[in-house]
């Protein structure tokens, strides 16, 4: 290993895993589900406390339909509704480069408290720091996160061959949002970001395990999943859900839409029988929300295109930097 930092190393994909696997703490207490979204401890009557923390250096901090305040909020409260949490409240961490503008910044606070007004999550405890001017690009904001779950509600669950993978809506949105502001094109595409606990809320009952398609996208997800579970995947492309707007886009730039951050989109596993009525529901919500492959006895995330079927690898290399 180098002993120096690269940028693909915090980009979701192969190399940060890696790094994050190196991360050795020998004192854990009573915590759990270390390699999920959330850890979880014990709090007795048959619930557990659920908590995450998130950090976000977004370039730029605005962008259609966002901004990092809007971000940071919803990357927080989506952690812990993936493992089925109901949140209880957030912290909310700013360090700001010194000459930053304060109307800016204003803007940020304002757009945390709408959402947290919406959703009635509060914001409950914070802490403001100021590095000097060059030292940090803008802003970085922190939010972490508590939420309780009853513990045969955590969705955690064993995974079964066959069993069905849907996705809750069109990929790659947030992704294009956000680049039409960093290399200047025209699009009509906003960012996905937004809380998604009201969705998840509905299916917890009837679905296994759920993952937030963030940083490294849903390649990233699938074989976080697969490697975890011991088992593989077979997805149809067809199936796989995004609008023409992103493809084209995608194209054009000349990027992976399986590796695209995600803010607002979520993928989940589910038996055979429960499946087309979490899909019926997440319709509800986003009708491009599609089942998109099954559980299969391998140890890859296999893609059945119209040529013939290849493997979708964990994504590796810099992918798309400080996208959230």
């Amino acid at each position: 290993m180098k002993d120096f930092i690269t940028l693909s190393e915090g980009s979701g994909g192969k190399e940060m895993k890696e790094l994050i696997k190196s991360f050795k703490f020998s004192f854990r207490g009573d915590w759990n589900n270390f390699d999920n979204d959330s850890a979880t401890v014990d709090i007795g009557n048959n619930q557990l406390l659920v908590f995450t923390t998130d950090s976000f250096i977004v370039d730029p901090v605005f962008f259609p339909g966002g901004d990092i305040g809007h971000l940071a909020f919803c990357g927080t409260v989506n952690d812990l509704a993936v493992m089925g949490a109901i949140p209880l409240g957030l912290s909310l961490g700013l360090v700001i480069e010194e000459g930053f503008s304060k109307s800016e910044l204003r803007k940020i606070l304002d757009s945390i408290n709408r959402i947290s007004t919406k959703t009635q999550i509060p914001i409950v405890t914070g802490d403001t720091k100021v590095m000097e001017k060059g030292k940090l690009d803008k802003i970085a904001i922190n939010t972490s996160g508590v939420g309780i779950i009853n513990k045969n509600e955590l969705l955690d669950k064993e995974i079964n061959i066959g069993d069905k993978i849907i996705i809750s809506g069109g990929l790659g949105e947030h992704a294009v949002a956000l680049l039409s502001k960093r290399f200047d094109y025209e699009t009509s595409i906003i960012t996905d970001s937004k809380p998604l606990v009201e969705e998840i809320q509905a299916i917890k009952n009837q679905i296994k395990i759920a993952k937030d398609i963030t940083r490294g996208g849903l390649a990233s997800n699938l074989n976080e999943i697969c490697e975890k579970n011991k088992i593989g995947m077979l997805l149809n492309e067809e199936k796989i859900p995004a609008k023409n707007e992103v493809r084209k886009v995608v194209e054009m730039l000349g990027i992976n839409l399986y590796e695209l951050a995600c803010e607002g989109r979520f993928v989940c596993v589910v038996s055979v029988e429960n499946a087309p009525r979490v899909e019926g529901k997440l319709k509800e919500f986003n009708n491009y929300a599609s089942t998109i492959g099954e559980i299969i006895k391998d140890d890859k995330v296999i893609i059945q295109t119209i040529l013939g079927k290849r493997i979708l690898p964990d994504p590796t290399g810099r992918i798309v930097p400080r996208i959230c």
